[in-house]
């Protein structure tokens, strides 16, 4: 597509992407081939990782969010600060690969999302529902 000269140019790589840019290069191909088989470099685990042994094992927490909800990315990482949680975020705006991942298993919360281990917390509510019933710190670190 990249070839294509001007207006048909333009408007085949506008119609790939809104199909979901079933059209791609080798490099993209491979990428997509490797998050498939769970090599490449995905941000989201795909099976939930067991809870963290007592043994200073630390549960990986990772907060997805994209361009336009990075101000209550922020909210959740003060949250996180606030209990001492070490964490991850990542700005999935340019990633589409992990935007799919990230949606499919979001469990239908919306960005941006905290995951422990794998497994998707939610937004602000959940994540402050977790930290008053003390859940959070155990999901992290182990009981």
């Amino acid at each position: 597509m990249q070839k294509l000269p001007g207006r048909l140019g333009e408007l085949a790589h506008k119609a790939n992407e809104v199909l979901g840019r079933p059209l791609a290069d080798e490099d993209e191909l491979a990428d997509r081939r490797a998050f498939a088989m769970g090599t490449g470099q995905a941000t989201v685990a795909k099976a939930p990782a067991p809870a963290p042994v007592a043994t200073g094992e630390v549960a990986p927490v990772v907060v997805y969010h994209m361009d336009k909800t990075r101000r209550d990315a922020t909210k959740l990482t003060d949250m996180l600060d606030a209990e001492k949680i070490p964490y991850r975020v990542s700005n999935i705006q340019e990633d589409p690969a992990a935007q799919m991942a990230v949606k499919r298993d979001s469990n239908g919360h919306r960005l941006p999302i905290v995951f422990i281990a794998g497994d998707a917390i939610g937004g602000r509510a959940e994540l402050s529902n977790l930290i008053a019933s003390g859940e959070l710190k155990r999901r992290v670190f182990g009981s």
